[in-house]
């Protein structure tokens, strides 16, 4: 079967392009890059259709995986890249990388757990024989992120700058980010790093459930046990834990996330599900990055209450996992129905407080995990971890 849209996102050698070059005018179109996050998501998005897809994306990232320690491009043995091109992007330049040269950039906290994720969903044996030696890394480096944040996965800056946080909400400085992109306080001001972003904590629980079925070590489900007490105490309004063990609170579409991958047991589950459920979060047409109670809530804020219909196609998932099916069917729906209105595949789009649906200018037009998210709800494959 084929997956509309995707061929015009994938590269010559099968993965994709995280998104088009721009189509119309005013399409920034700025992602067209090979992302470690974005082409793994979207290639576990596409998987029953188009496993090929998984399998180019893998090698690709496999290649590139990190060999050495190197503190300005964050590059560490075993960690999976969040960007690669043929030179540096112009923020990146102002914020202190050189400006010439290939651009190879490892700042990411949750790549390397999508790569297992997706490579154990995808269930090719020869694969994972013949990607042994990269699995095998990226599970160390995995292991080792978690002893370093003392129990949970942190991004922080290089010595060249750069992101500072680096979960998929990721940002160079959030406060000054014309865009409201990343993770800030309930009163405005940016959390301490290193920062333990929820989504990053549970892409790293499926990945070391991952490893456990690539392995058939004990070892990854004693980890990912540890990880979902941790996770289990932060409580439903939790966006990221600082240094310090500090709660950023920001109920949103994270909380599908932790649902997606089993995360959470008991009543933190149940908690977590209806808090999600809940009005200023689940709209008419997808799950909110942010709530539109909290006090740094924009309808149309780029990671603080913006709707990305590969968000919300995880918390689909989560919710289906969850039991609530009818919520779940509310998202899916709603979600198609928004990008019907739109056309084309954008990365984002708003949604006001009355449930209006609008673009946001600043939003890539087509952004291959929206792509993906479209099949994957029209198919009703959730990707779940099984």
């Amino acid at each position: 079967m084929s997956v509309p849209g995707l061929d015009e996102l994938l590269s010559e050698e099968g993965w994709p392009y995280a998104s088009t070059p721009p189509v119309e005018e005013g399409d920034p179109g700025r992602f067209h890059a090979l992302f470690g996050r974005d082409s793994l998501i979207t290639s576990l998005q596409v998987l029953p259709s188009r496993p090929d897809v998984a399998r180019a994306t893998l090698r690709a990232l496999a290649r590139r995986q990190g060999r050495v320690e190197h503190p300005g491009t964050l590059e560490e043995p075993g960690k999976i890249g969040h960007e690669f091109r043929d030179e540096p992007p112009p923020q990146f330049v102002a914020s202190g990388w050189p400006p010439e040269g290939p651009f190879a950039y490892y700042g990411t906290s949750d790549a390397t757990s999508w790569f297992l994720v997706v490579l154990a969903a995808l269930g090719d044996r020869a694969l994972a024989d013949e990607l042994s030696e990269a699995w095998r890394a990226a599970g160390e480096w995995l292991a080792g992120a978690l002893e370093r944040g003392g129990g949970f996965v942190r991004g922080g800056a290089g010595t060249w700058g750069a992101l500072s946080q680096q979960g998929w909400r990721d940002a160079i400085d959030p406060v000054s980010a014309q865009d409201h992109g990343g993770i800030l306080r309930p009163d405005g001001s940016a959390p301490a790093s290193p920062l333990a972003d929820v989504d990053s904590q549970a892409a790293a629980h499926a990945a070391l459930r991952a490893l456990g079925r690539l392995s058939g070590e004990d070892r990854w489900e004693r980890l990912a046990r540890e990880l979902r007490s941790r996770l289990g105490e932060l409580g439903p309004e939790a966006m990221a834990v600082e240094p310090d063990g500090t709660v950023v609170e920001g109920a949103g579409s994270q909380l599908g996330w932790l649902l997606w991958t089993d995360a959470l047991d008991g009543p933190a589950r149940e908690a977590a599900a209806e808090r999600l459920c809940a009005p200023d979060v689940l709209t008419l047409h997808g799950l909110r990055t942010l709530s539109s109670d909290s006090p740094v809530f924009g309808p149309g804020f780029y990671h603080r209450g913006s709707v990305w219909p590969f968000d919300s196609w995880i918390g689909w998932g989560g919710l289906r996992a969850a039991g609530r099916a009818a919520e779940a069917e509310q998202v899916r729906t709603g979600v198609l129905g928004a990008l019907s209105k739109l056309g084309r595949a954008p990365e984002l789009y708003a949604v006001s407080r009355e449930d209006v649906v609008s673009d946001v200018p600043l939003a890539n037009r087509v952004q291959a995990w929206t792509a993906g998210a479209r099949s994957a709800l029209q198919r009703s494959w959730d990707g779940r971890p099984r």
